[in-house]
């Protein structure tokens, strides 16, 4: 199997919506011990803070949706020191804070969707929400990774807002299970740093990948954060339709420049909006690939 870092990739996709496989998806189960409250099926860190009277995980109320929602914060722990908000939908490592298992998944969704706040202490620190679907290996004796998806946020967010995570292939064989990671802090957490989320779903299904010489990480957007000038660079390997769309952070498309082809080499694109100021979505798609990319405009 390919190192991830070095998959360049084709992804060929349909938009169909199925329903999330996600434990308490909604964070509406919750169980209470004699001091403090955890989500069902997500794992947390107030196992190990508890003891100290303080929590990185807490019940939310009222949900975007529904009674509750996940509420993660980053907090100076006595002895332990700084101690970020973490969430993993199956088991944590208490004492690297990192996952160890996942829960039961076989599906290949596109992208993870969700209803979100934030608020780093400052730019430095950066909330998170991380996706990866992996597969067993009989033969090997390992798991292969078949999807991954990441999302950082390191500006402020204080009303509930959708956004998607979108999943990178490397594998076309289905994966057998997933982990969803949420943290309030990047790995040099800062206290205060927090975020809000509900309702997870994962969201359509991509039914292949074919390598190529098209790089997804190779697509650039300058300047970012914008006033509503900018331009979308990507390297293009070969002849092929390519089309952009802007998606505020309800999923609605509130920009779609002309569709055209383009002939391989260095494809640029002047954008100029007058969009209010707001974090939005870049979806670029080159055949049947498809990149997301955040653009911030001031």
């Amino acid at each position: 199997m390919k190192k991830i870092a070095f998959s360049i990739l084709l992804v060929s996709f349909v938009f169909v919506k199925f329903f999330a496989q996600i434990p308490n998806n909604d964070f509406e189960t919750w169980t209470t011990t004699s001091v403090y409250q955890s989500p069902n099926d997500w794992d947390n860190l107030n196992q190990i803070t508890y003891s100290s009277g303080i929590y990185t995980c807490i019940k939310g109320t009222p949900g975007y949706s529904g009674a509750s929602y996940l509420y993660l914060i980053t907090k100076t722990i006595p002895v332990k020191g700084i101690v970020p908000g973490v969430a993993v939908c199956g088991e944590i490592d208490t004492v690297t804070y990192k996952p160890k298992s996942g829960f039961p998944y076989t599906n290949r969704p596109q992208f993870l969707s969700y209803y979100m706040q934030f608020m780093p202490y400052d730019p430095s620190d950066s909330s998170s929400v991380k996706i990866l679907l992996t597969k067993w290996d009989q033969t090997q004796l390992k798991r292969d990774t078949i999807a991954f998806g990441a999302s950082y946020f390191n500006s402020m967010a204080h009303s509930w807002f959708y956004n998607s995570t979108y999943l990178n292939y490397v594998n076309g064989n289905n994966p057998d299970s997933a982990i969803i990671v949420i943290s309030s802090s990047s790995s040099i957490p800062k206290d205060g740093s927090y975020i809000y989320i509900d309702n997870l779903q994962f969201n359509g299904s991509v039914i292949g990948i074919d390598e190529n010489n098209l790089n997804s990480n190779s697509v650039s957007i300058f300047p970012n954060p914008s006033m509503g000038v900018f331009s979308i660079n990507y390297n293009l390997s070969n002849n092929t339709e390519v089309s952009i769309k802007i998606i505020d952070v309800l999923g609605r498309e509130i920009f779609i420049p002309e569709n055209s082809t383009q002939s391989s080499g260095q494809y640029k694109k002047e954008i100029d909006v007058d969009l209010p100021s707001g974090m939005y979505n870049v979806v670029l798609k080159t055949g049947n690939a498809i990149t997301n990319k955040k653009i911030v405009i001031k």
